[in-house]
């Protein structure tokens, strides 16, 4: 199947946000945009939407779209709600956890541990592995709402920036981490279970938070 021009320019500006090449905060000319890529202002929106739909931009009504750029603040918020949209989704679900989906959540942490390389390209699909374990999780409570407020957080964008200030550095690549996380959950009773997510996701905020503080 031919690649779009709507998926070249969407492959190109995330590969570019992965890489940290575009600017953050900084408000982006659809119309430079469209006239760097060679493309019409359509299709560079439709590969806009797709972006915003991940997490990796966010539209600001009249002024346009751009990187979100973190603070601290906005950081430890973001982790505040997905720990508590987690574990939430973690006690609904644990009781009807049956053999399929722990067999799932078993296969996506192994996807996650498998992962080896350094650079944008492996931190990029460290990134996507990764925010599929956490969000088959929320799946798993069967809650369509839960589910829907979980990618509005831009968890994606999380995740995402996440991998490249922790994992891309060397930190959670133990050969079985996010397998010895599952087994926890699947396993130990509700309430050591729900201890080992919550430090799992704020270890991720403590690396975060040391990265930003580091790079100022």
């Amino acid at each position: 199947m031919p690649i779009t021009q709507e998926q070249t320019v969407f492959d190109a500006l995330r590969a570019g946000i992965v890489a940290g090449k575009i600017p953050v905060g900084e408000f982006l000319s659809q119309r430079k945009l469209a006239e760097q890529f060679d493309t019409s202002l359509i299709t560079l929106r439709a590969a806009l939407r797709r972006l915003e739909n991940e997490g990796l931009i966010e539209n600001v009504p009249r002024w346009g779209v751009r990187i979100p750029e973190d603070t601290p603040e906005r950081v430890r918020d973001r982790y505040f709600v997905r720990e508590t949209m987690e574990t939430a989704a973690l006690e609904r679900a644990l009781p009807e956890l049956d053999e399929t989906r722990q067999r799932r959540l078993y296969e996506l942490a192994a996807s996650c541990d498998h992962i080896t390389g350094n650079g944008d390209d492996a931190i990029s699909t460290f990134s996507a592995a990764h925010h599929a374990l956490h969000r088959f999780l929320i799946e798993c409570a069967d809650s369509p709402l839960l589910l829907e407020e979980y990618d509005r957080v831009m968890t994606r964008n999380l995740m995402l920036n996440n991998a490249r200030r922790g994992w891309g550095r060397g930190r959670d690549r133990g050969e079985d981490h996010h397998q010895s996380l599952v087994r926890t959950l699947v396993e130990k009773p509700m309430a050591e279970a729900a201890e080992a997510l919550r430090a799992h996701i704020r270890r991720g905020l403590v690396i975060e938070l040391y990265e930003l503080d580091k790079g100022k």
